[in-house]
């Protein structure tokens, strides 16, 4: 750390890593001083002298103290392992790994070495769920559609590994009960792997979820419905709106609509992740809960 400013890097300058310099680059709190990508044509979006390009990952670990991995799924597991276990701190985008046992290690190296371990489930941040979790909510039932235009750019990973798991991630935190079943089905439309599923997950106490993902839709959806005893939430992730609809004794129902401004939410995922390594807050999307969410994840992919 220099003038009490801690050093980042950016491993990673696709689609996404592009946004991640951003952010960075903005930030007064971080001194970011090195970015890799191994496409040259890259280094040129690379603005300030005081910011180090290079092609090799293995050429910062002297030069940060906190990495964001935005790279292929592919690749996360060993980019993530090499500088934990260089005692850097750590964003990675999700989906965490390729497979379980990869995300348990890496879990287990941050725990040895004392460093944050941070992944991607950016949801967490919408301020509609973040408003959720205040509620008294107790879900016995819940209702998702995630439905993206095709983007040929994140066919690496199917459709639950790519756009279900952030919903699988937000079920799993609200719900907090032992998954008794799961049945899936889904469908290859427009490349190798699944482009559209559905999934439904019983849990301990007769608690449904009903989850649904595709990425071959015609127009951009994010909503989750959640049906409690005497309420019922509504959340559309896309506009930050919150509805709640709830039955008071007299058997009347009260409606009560919260609408949120427009966040930023990678940026405050980036200022989480930046206040955690510095002790000022709590991770609020930990390896632990990525590692539970790609568990889910990967017995639903199995299932096709």
């Amino acid at each position: 750390m220099v003038n009490n400013k801690i050093r980042i890097g950016v491993i990673g300058l696709g689609y996404l890593g592009k946004f991640h310099y951003q952010k960075y680059k903005a930030n007064k709190h971080v001194n970011l001083t090195s970015v890799v990508d191994t496409d040259k044509e890259n280094h040129s979006i690379i603005k300030g002298k005081d910011i180090l390009m290079f092609e090799k990952y293995q050429d910062v670990v002297d030069k940060v103290d906190a990495v964001s991995i935005v790279t292929p799924t592919v690749t996360h597991y060993k980019l993530a392992k090499y500088f934990l276990d260089n005692k850097i701190h750590v964003l990675l985008e999700k989906p965490m790994t390729e497979t379980v046992a990869q995300a348990k290690k890496l879990n287990a190296i941050a725990k040895k070495n004392k460093c944050v371990l941070q992944i991607g489930h950016l949801e967490q941040f919408n301020p509609a769920i973040r408003k959720l979790r205040k509620s008294a909510c107790k879900p016995q039932f819940i209702e998702v559609h995630r439905l993206c235009q095709f983007n040929p750019r994140a066919n690496d990973v199917d459709v639950v590994l790519d756009l279900m798991i952030h919903d699988i991630d937000i079920v799993l935190s609200i719900v907090n009960k032992k998954i008794e079943s799961i049945e899936v089905s889904g469908k290859k439309i427009l490349t190798n792997l699944t482009d559209i599923a559905n999934v439904r997950i019983k849990f301990k106490d007769n608690i449904v979820a009903n989850l649904t993902a595709s990425r071959i839709s015609t127009k951009n959806e994010r909503k989750m419905r959640i049906f409690s005893n005497n309420s019922y939430y509504s959340i559309d992730f896309i506009n930050n709106k919150l509805k709640k609809i709830h039955k008071d004794r007299s058997n009347s129902f009260k409606v009560t609509d919260f609408n949120f401004k427009k966040t930023d939410v990678l940026d405050d995922e980036i200022n989480n992740f930046i206040n955690t390594c510095l002790g000022k807050e709590k991770s609020m999307t930990t390896g632990n809960s990525g590692l539970e969410a790609l568990v889910v994840a990967k017995k639903i992919s199995k299932g096709f």
